[in-house]
């Protein structure tokens, strides 16, 4: 199993934030990713329609015969865990509310106040408020923040748009009244306007991108269980995506900063 690939998958092209940690942290292994566009947003929709829409993502991906997967949405991974757990059987699964938890409570700082912003779904399954506080000995005040209209203005590629701007400015206005320590990014679209994210807080503090956790916890994980990649090799990056090929390859191409011609339309 050691030069199958890993499998990446979240509801749209926020998962890119992921792959690209996964590509620095290990460069010898190969990637398939499943971004499920078509159906896109996941949180703002029923438990019940994620864990079925996770159903068939992860059977597409078993399916490929990878050797992990790797839960790149903060939403499945509230909500649909155990469901991706329970069909991968012995194959590892790492999911980034994990990452985005260790980032915290084992950082070199004591953080006393904490942001989240996330889909309505993550933030209403207080998955990472109690994360947070299972695992921190200290009384940490907390502050979540839903921010619905950030994901479909992302895979609408308006990053920088003056709409994005303006939503930004009127989500993130609790952060300013109640100042805090850090901020986790609870959906793994948001590092893609990390800029407008610190261009609208009025201080300084620590944004928490919990991809690059997840990722380090990924590879402790396969080097646990001897499945890291035998070789120095060219990795082979294969994506698979069920809506607007033409724009995810061009908004993919621009973050990962590589082409992206192993790029596939699928129905599942």
């Amino acid at each position: 199993m050691n030069k199958f690939p890993i499998g990446v998958f979240d509801s749209g092209i926020g998962g890119l934030s992921v792959v690209k940690q996964i590509m620095q942290t290990l460069p010898n292994e190969d990637i398939i990713y499943f971004g499920d566009i078509a159906r896109i947003p996941y949180g703002t929709k029923s438990t019940a329609t994620i864990r079925e829409f996770t159903r068939q993502t992860v059977s597409f991906l078993l399916e490929k015969k990878v050797k992990a997967l790797v839960i790149a949405c903060n939403t499945i991974s509230a909500v649909a865990y155990e469901t991706v757990s329970e069909l991968a059987g012995q194959i590892p699964v790492i999911d980034v509310i994990s990452g985005g938890i260790d980032a915290i409570v084992n950082h070199n700082k004591v953080y006393k106040s904490v942001g989240i912003i996330a889909t309505p779904v993550t933030i209403k399954s207080n998955a990472y408020q109690n994360g947070i506080r299972r695992h921190t000995k200290t009384n940490i005040n907390i502050i979540s923040k839903a921010c619905p209209l950030f994901v479909p203005l992302i895979e609408e590629g308006l990053l920088d748009h003056p709409a994005m701007n303006a939503i930004a400015t009127d989500y993130l206005e609790i952060f300013n009244q109640n100042k805090i320590d850090a901020l986790i990014l609870g959906c793994t679209h948001y590092p893609m306007i990390t800029n407008v994210i610190q261009n609208t807080i009025h201080y300084k503090l620590d944004i928490i991108d919990p991809a690059i956790n997840t990722s380090h916890i990924l590879r402790h994980k396969l080097t646990s269980l001897n499945l890291l990649h035998p070789k120095t090799h060219t990795p082979h990056y294969t994506f698979y995506i069920t809506d607007n090929l033409d724009k995810f390859i061009k908004l993919g191409e621009m973050f990962l900063n590589i082409a992206l011609p192993n790029t596939h339309l699928v129905t599942i």
